[in-house]
């Protein structure tokens, strides 16, 4: 029943593509973020859902939708440019077996990141696309707090919808990220949605979302949720109006929420302090210092899954010597510096500090324009989101994974509707306080219609 349900998900997605062909990307994101063929395994041997969907996409905008395409700024530039980059370091991979199986779905991902600018242009489809995002999200994180709550949750524990501990759905590090990166969307939804508007029981579910993301990511006991955390606090306090009452709900809310997680989370979080202390957490600062090495070796990258010619030497807490071998980078920086170089690197960050620029040009060129103002405020959004993903993703390997990426997407689509915007004039404010100006009527029309003429007195008497 699950996997005929899943499926019918899909296949309604696909229909209504056929008609408003935006719905077709949003079946794309759909299956790149949920995973039906993960979800239900045997919908995998049935159907290349993504495939599929991709083809399908990219057919339906061809024929049906080539309309008001977005410019093509630095942001997309600079994308098509790393997903250029990452073909060139995997023709010279240390690994070309595992680095081709890598890039193949890591290069899509990037690509499909630059056509999706082309198809969301309207502020309905752009939040169409967040809602997606954000319910495929949830579809994970909300499993995880409710097993959480009634289990106290627990590290390496597939809690979600995919029973692997892998993936984004199924690796804490990853999920407790994800789940407050998108607490940012969520309250640009609620503020500003036309869709699914901020009232009635959606109201409520607005407000649980925090608490949820908090015990979902929680739950994990992954050490990078609670850096994600942190920085969506600051980030939610700083923006506040009424920063002492946040500060004591943020403050109530931690009393709350901590003796949920037990013992158990106090003790593995309390590793974070001391890295050195802890096998696992002085593990990822020895590949990390194996990565600058290899980095200096190779500038120009040494492919993907570089990380599989490692070999650590340390000790263990009784003195014993260990040898590990093969471990991963644990942190989307290290990964992109042991595979793509220090070139890939720059080029990484230049994505990164481009979309912060062209978010920050939407917030000031808005800032006059009370009719744009839910661009405005979707701009912050997007970048309060990338800016916690960029903390929590800083102790996981996920530099390829969809999310970032879709933001950058609709960060571009936002770009452009600000230059649609711009393009045409400013509507009138509601309130001005200026009576309407009428056209001047002909001397035979202002005598057979002389409650026009009185309608102009009153009109220009102040109030």
């Amino acid at each position: 029943m699950q996997a005929l349900f899943i499926f019918g998900c899909w296949a309604s997605l696909i229909t209504l593509g056929c008609v408003a062909p935006f719905v077709m990307a949003l079946a794309y994101v759909w299956v790149d973020l949920f995973r039906p063929h993960d979800v239900a395994p045997a919908l995998g041997q049935l159907l290349p859902f993504s495939a599929t969907t991709a083809m399908l996409t990219i057919g339906a905008y061809l024929v049906l939708d080539r309309r008001d395409p977005p410019r093509l700024g630095l942001l997309t530039a600079l994308l098509v440019l790393w997903a250029g980059w990452i073909t060139l370091t995997t023709t010279w991979a240390m690994f070309p077996a595992s680095a081709w199986w890598k890039w193949d779905w890591a290069f899509k991902t990037i690509l499909f990141t630059a056509l999706l600018p082309f198809i969301f242009r309207s502020r309905i489809q752009m939040e169409a696309a967040l809602l997606v995002i954000l319910c495929c999200i949830a579809s994970n994180v909300v499993p995880f707090a409710i097993k959480s709550v009634f289990g106290g949750g627990g590290y390496g524990r597939p809690f979600g919808l995919i029973e692997i501990n892998g993936g984004w759905g199924g690796e804490g590090s990853t999920l407790g990220t994800y789940a407050f990166a998108c607490l940012p969307l969520v309250a640009y939804l609620q503020r500003h949605s036309l869709l699914a508007p901020s009232r009635s029981w959606l109201r409520w579910v607005y407000l649980a979302a925090p608490g949820i993301a908090a015990i979902g990511a929680f739950g994990t006991f992954a050490r990078s949720a609670l850096i994600a955390c942190l920085v969506w606090a600051a980030l939610a306090w700083w923006q506040s109006r009424r920063k002492l009452m946040v500060a004591v709900m943020m403050v109530a809310a931690t009393a709350a929420v901590v003796p949920l997680m037990g013992d158990a989370w106090l003790a593995r979080i309390s590793t974070a302090f001391e890295p050195r202390q802890e096998e696992s957490a002085n593990t990822r600062l020895l590949v990390w210092a194996w990565t600058i090495d290899l980095a200096d070796r190779h500038p120009a990258g040494a492919g993907f899954n570089a990380y599989l010619g490692n070999r650590i030497e340390m000790r263990n807490a009784d003195g014993q010597e260990i040898v590990q071998e093969g471990r991963a980078f644990h942190s989307i920086y290290f990964e992109v510096l042991g595979e793509h170089g220090w070139i890939g690197l720059a080029i990484f960050f230049a994505i990164f500090a481009v979309f912060f620029l062209d978010m920050r040009r939407i917030r000031r060129k808005v800032r006059d324009r009370p009719d744009l103002e839910w661009l405005g405020d979707l701009a912050r959004a997007l970048s309060h989101g990338v800016l916690i993903f960029m903390a929590g993703a800083a102790f996981v390997g996920i530099a390829f994974y969809p999310l970032q990426y879709y933001l950058f997407a609709l960060a571009v689509s936002a770009s452009a509707a600000l230059h649609r915007a711009a393009a045409a004039p400013a509507p009138a404010p509601a309130e001005s306080g200026v009576a309407p100006a009428l056209p001047m009527a002909p001397p035979q029309a202002a005598a057979s219609a002389p409650h026009l003429a009185a309608w102009r007195v009153r009109a220009r008497r102040p109030s």
